[in-house]
């Protein structure tokens, strides 16, 4: 779950209007699926609980939002784009490599050092999320007022068009940027082997940036001299490219910037002009919305709740059909279905209000011989004082190798994610498991907790290409905690079951060499115990060291 600080004085300032502390606050930030993960004086550690709504990583999503729940602005929320000869001329030889771009300018915005910060956060957020790691989508600021139209993105050779990268004072080719930058260092790998890289540059031959890596630190660094700004977006995927920039302007566009836009010239599709607001209309129709929620709900009542949420609602006039006509705003990408914005419906409803209802199942049924298994495995672990947690199937490589310390491995994709945050499919709980500990960093210790759930690994010899598996992983945390605490917990497990087990010296890059052991149940490989790096602990945030195993069931 994506997080972010804001300052609740500007949050108020956008909003408009006081705003209360603590519980009140907190059930405020609801409406937009979020809560305070931390309070320091003005500063707040927002935790957004959806990683599908990137409007609302940033103080102006939120503040759009929270402007809807009070009521103070409701209803779609209407972005002007004025008309300009600005253009982009694209090469032909991009289409292949990183095809697409979105520019839009933005002039007369007001920055301060704190807006700055706010916007290069924002940049960060949607660049890692949305942007998969700059591979999908990254973004561009820069100084409009320094810029020669019109504007070519092009490629350019390793060796060619040296420029001086945002903050180094040295010219330096494209080549030495990968090397020798940190952002080069970075993100390098989205362009290597290839013959030629993507460059921005204006008509008299100034390098705007080399996407996605890094900007100039001439034409691409932003200050609070500047008012007139040029936002870019390059990417592989042209929905993708062009719902950052929407998002992005808007949050300009809200600080009172007016937004203009840019021809992008194309030699391999139509002559796009970007930024565009378009809405889309959904029907919804009351009685299967009401059917869905278990709420009585009229298409009148229906239609409040929908501008508290900052939706456009009209009511069809067919008398017969009674239907809502329901006005997406251009930047909830997030909504897909109409079951979405049911969603949204029962969120602008309250679900303190929903009243709780005993489950009628018209069938009957029994459990089967895996599920007898583990829970089996539950009611043994919870025996020995450990709570069970339960965690998405979902999740990314970065959680799954890059926090974990290991070798990226070969997974099961999904093969148009809506969010970075849930784009694979896992193949070990480890990682689920220690991404809980990470986010109860302030809960009483010791901790000790388990998960049993299904892992996902590609095999090719399989119908359907892949095996489930189910595994249990169990940690512990606290100040002392050893691998023979681990080890006796491992041990209660299996003479509880009745099963021997051994233990064999083995390494693993996500615990302690020497301090790491694998699981054998007779001559058979079922799992792995140790002691976690601390550099693990470190990528997570976490203060306190932690054995844990994970077996197959």
């Amino acid at each position: 779950m994506p997080t972010f600080e804001i300052s609740l004085a500007d949050l108020e300032k956008l909003i408009g209007r006081h705003l209360p502390r603590g519980s009140q606050l907190a059930e405020l930030l609801s409406y937009a699926k979020a809560e305070i993960e931390s309070e320091e004086g003005d500063i707040a550690t927002i935790n957004v609980e959806d990683s599908n709504r990137p409007d609302l990583l940033c103080v102006e999503g939120l503040a759009r939002q929270l402007r809807g729940a009070l009521e103070i602005e409701i209803g779609l929320k209407n972005y002007s784009v004025h008309p300009s000869e600005y253009k982009v001329i694209v090469n032909g030889k991009l289409e292949n490599i990183r095809g697409f771009i979105a520019c839009a300018v933005v002039k007369e915005v007001k920055l301060s050092d704190d807006l700055i910060k706010q916007l290069m956060q924002m940049q960060e957020k949607l660049d890692a999320t949305h942007g998969r790691g700059r591979k999908k989508t990254s973004i561009g600021l820069y100084n409009l007022d320094g810029i020669k139209w019109p504007l070519k993105y092009t490629l350019t050779k390793p060796h060619e068009n040296a420029f001086v990268p945002l903050g180094f004072s040295d010219a330096m080719a494209p080549h030495e940027i990968l090397k020798n930058h940190p952002k080069g260092q970075e993100y390098g790998n989205i362009l290597k082997n290839l013959e030629e890289y993507p460059i921005f540059i204006d008509s008299a031959n100034k390098v705007l940036s080399l996407p996605p890596i890094v900007n100039s630190n001439d034409l691409g660094q932003i200050n609070e001299n500047s008012e007139n700004i040029l936002v870019e977006v390059t990417g592989t995927d042209y929905n993708a490219i062009n719902n950052i920039l929407r998002l992005f302007v808007m949050s300009l566009a809200d600080r009172g910037g007016k937004i203009f836009s840019v021809k992008i010239d194309y030699p391999y599709r139509k002559t796009d002009t970007t930024p565009n607001f378009d809405t889309k209309r959904m029907t919804l129709h009351p009685q299967k919305v009401n059917d869905c929620l278990g709420l009585k709900l009229d298409a009148v009542d229906m239609m409040k709740i929908l501008k508290k949420m900052r939706f456009g609602a009209g009511q069809n006039l067919d008398a017969v059909s009674n239907n809502v006509l329901a006005d997406v705003p251009a930047y909830r990408i997030d909504v897909m279905h109409a079951v979405d914005i049911y969603e949204d419906i029962a969120i602008g409803y309250g679900f303190h209000k929903f009243v709780s209802e005993p489950i009628a199942l018209p069938t009957t049924g029994s459990l089967s011989p895996a599920e007898k298994v583990s829970r089996k495995f539950r009611e043994i672990c919870i025996g020995l004082g450990a709570q069970e947690i339960m965690s998405f199937d979902l999740t990314n490589k970065d959680n799954l190798f890059k926090l974990m310390g290991t070798k990226e491995e070969k997974v099961v994709e999904l093969e148009n994610p809506m969010a970075f945050t849930f784009s694979c499919l896992r193949n070990k709980l480890l990682p689920s498991v220690m991404e809980f500990l990470s986010k109860n960093t302030k809960k009483e210790f010791p901790q000790k907790v388990f998960e049993v759930g299904d892992v996902v690994y590609p095999d090719s010899k399989k119908d359907e290409m892949s095996v489930t598996e189910q595994r249990l992983c169990f940690a512990i945390s606290h100040s002392d905690v050893t691998f023979t605490e681990g080890g006796q917990c491992l041990d209660a497990i299996f003479s509880n079951l009745g099963i021997k087990i051994a233990v064999k010296e083995a390494e693993h890059e996500s615990f302690i060499a020497g301090r790491c052991a694998a699981i054998y149940a007779g001559k058979e490989r079922i799992g792995i115990i140790g002691e976690i790096h601390p550099q693990i602990l470190k990528n997570l945030g976490l203060e306190m060291p932690v054995v844990a195993f994970e077996i197959r069931l």
